[in-house]
């Protein structure tokens, strides 16, 4: 079966470039292992190396400063919507987890903060103030606040936040929470925003 493009995992750097990669730490070498090890029972597809996995993303959707290297990347289904999920390594910071769950239809740029940590005082950036309120239906709102999601980013085929917990459990976890939320997205979203990819 071909994956759609959303979940093709992406092609290892070139090997002249990994050759000269600095020596990796045994703490590197447990995380990719035990990721792999995750991919595989779960039937999903690993990468160790996906540069291409954020091609064309906007930059909200990661954080701030330099562009990092996408390492451990899984790929596959969860609660039938494509992921993606990868370690985002900056250097000199502790590597944080990104998800991608793809969505239905194409749909415009919208980036949700909660900055109070509860889906209360949300910061909302989009093009369509309209579109913004029906994305934040009231179920939406709730999933936030229960997936504890910091912050997330709709855009084209893709809805994407991140997270700090590695374990196969939180990965999971989270891929549950962000299913449900796009779920919970309503039909008026899809119809009067969204577009066929």
């Amino acid at each position: 079966m071909r994956l759609p493009r959303f979940t093709r995992s992406s092609r290892g750097e070139p090997p002249d470039r990994a050759a000269s990669a600095p020596a990796e730490s045994a703490e590197h070498r447990d995380r990719r292992e035990s990721r792999r090890a995750f991919a595989n029972e779960q039937g999903w597809h690993f990468a160790e190396r996906a540069p291409h996995a954020i091609q064309g993303w906007p930059r909200t959707a990661l954080p701030p400063g330099p562009l990092g290297r996408v390492r451990n990347e899984v790929t596959g289904f969860h609660a039938g919507r494509p992921f993606r999920v990868f370690d985002y390594e900056v250097s000199g910071a502790e590597p944080i987890i990104v998800y991608a769950v793809g969505l239905p239809r194409h749909v415009p740029y919208v980036y949700v903060q909660d900055r109070e940590g509860g889906a209360h005082d949300l910061f909302v950036e989009s093009r369509d103030r309209r579109y913004a309120l029906a994305v934040l239906g009231d179920a939406v709102r709730a999933d936030i606040r229960e997936g504890a999601i910091t912050d997330l980013v709709l855009d084209r085929d893709r809805l994407i936040c991140t997270g700090t917990h590695a374990s196969p459990s939180a990965i999971v976890s989270r891929l549950d929470a962000l299913t449900t939320l796009v779920g919970h997205i309503t039909d008026d979203v899809w119809t009067e925003w969204g577009s066929s990819p």
